[in-house]
């Protein structure tokens, strides 16, 4: 039984046996597969044409461009020509080739999930714990997980496998994800963090012996990093900018505003954590959780959720070093610089699953729409793959 999803093979410099695979995934029933030629070398041409002999679409990049280059190359000619029609994209890689038997797994959970309405993002998630597994796949595969864990509450057991399902309608979303390189893999998977991922168990594949390999574990490693962190860096930069205004209003509330006032600085104090707070509001929701909302209501809401942490925070600082400095004495400063780290990242994971999540109960109408046309198309091609029941009639002599 074929499947109507599209692949999409990014290929640089791709060895020969990319043929093979190819063919071996068009006898496994996937009849739409979509190469990118990111700006291979000239030598490489014979296997692009073999691979448009066997009735896949290569499209080409004049230049490299970048793994996730490629990848939007072959959505936008995705909804150029499929949208709609299809289940969706199944992303593979050309240096690195799994299994078409995974493939297959792949396609079937992305059919049978936007079957039963749901959306989410296909993973396919190898086993890092073999003995075939290289040490960067073994080390780098663990910091990942745990840091997808720790800064997004995310469960996720192998975020580096670039092997996905997308959703048809899910693909537009992908266009508009930044990033070239590899680090786009990183940002697509982020992407559908609230939205949901299905993990579904492929075999790991070694590289084939003497294959040009295109990701570069230096300079990819620490710009897939980098993806995962620059909204935590964000947070940072805007908490203490937030901090060295309030430490500014204060000065000049109790130097000036409220100067000889004998409640100054608890005058100062309430009126620049108010303006640092509120700036820091500001801040966080537009540069670092993008946070958007079409009513005054969801406004409203996130800024008093943000306000009520805020105080929460403060309250728990002082409490919690006042109770560390009586039953360990020492220095107060030592202790406070320990349970503000500890809040602080606290602070970041409530803000980002609470206060500036995403409303997923609100679909844009013309998603709604899509929606349910893609339900309908999926219930009438499961209905007309079941065969006619017609009972036996016995034999009779």
């Amino acid at each position: 039984m074929g499947s109507n999803a599209v692949v999409i093979i990014p290929a640089l410099n791709p060895p020969a046996s990319l043929v093979q695979y190819v063919g071996s995934l068009v006898d496994c029933g996937f009849s739409r597969i979509v190469v990118v030629n990111d700006g291979s070398r000239t030598d490489k041409l014979p296997v692009f044409m073999k691979l448009k002999r066997l009735g896949a679409v290569v499209i080409d990049h004049e230049s490299n461009r970048g793994q996730g280059a490629s990848l939007r190359t072959g959505f936008q000619y995705y909804l150029e020509h499929f949208q709609g029609a299809s289940d969706g994209v199944i992303t593979l890689n050309a240096d690195r080739q799994i299994y078409p038997e995974d493939a297959v797994k792949i396609a079937s959970s992305l059919h049978n999930e936007q079957a039963m309405g749901s959306f989410a993002l296909v993973v396919g998630t190898r086993d890092l714990n073999g003995k075939l597994v290289g040490d960067y796949d073994y080390r780098m595969g663990g910091i990942m997980k745990l840091l997808y864990h720790m800064l997004m509450g995310v469960h996720l057991n192998d975020p580096l496998s670039g092997v996905f399902g997308i959703p048809d309608l899910r693909i537009r979303q992908c266009l508009d994800i930044e990033g070239d390189g590899f680090a786009y893999v990183t940002s697509l998977t982020m992407s559908f963090e609230k939205i949901g991922f299905l993990q579904v168990p492929i075999e790991y594949v070694q590289y084939e012996e003497g294959v040009e390999r295109t990701f570069r574990k230096v300079a990819d490693t620490i710009r897939i990093l980098y993806t995962i962190f620059k909204k935590f860096i964000l947070y940072s930069i805007t908490s203490v900018s937030a901090s060295i205004l309030d430490v500014i209003m204060f000065s000049i509330f109790t130097g000036i505003t409220f100067r000889g006032n004998p409640l100054g600085i608890i005058y100062g104090t309430i009126c620049a954590r108010l303006i640092s707070a509120s700036a820091n509001y500001l801040l966080t929701k537009h540069f670092v959780f993008h946070f958007k909302s079409d009513s005054a209501q969801g406004t409203t809401k996130s800024a008093g959720a943000f306000m009520i942490l805020s105080a929460a925070q403060c309250l728990c600082s002082a409490f919690a070093v006042s109770a560390m400095k009586a039953l360990f004495g020492g220095s107060a400063v030592g202790f406070k610089v320990l349970v503000d780290m500890t809040l602080f990242f606290i602070s970041y994971k409530l803000q980002h699953k609470y206060i500036f999540k995403d409303d997923q109960k609100k679909e844009a109408p013309e998603l709604e729409e899509q929606k349910r046309i893609a339900q309908k198309h999926a219930q009438e091609e499961e209905t007309s793959r079941q065969p006619d029941q017609v009972p036996d009639r016995p034999d009779h002599a």
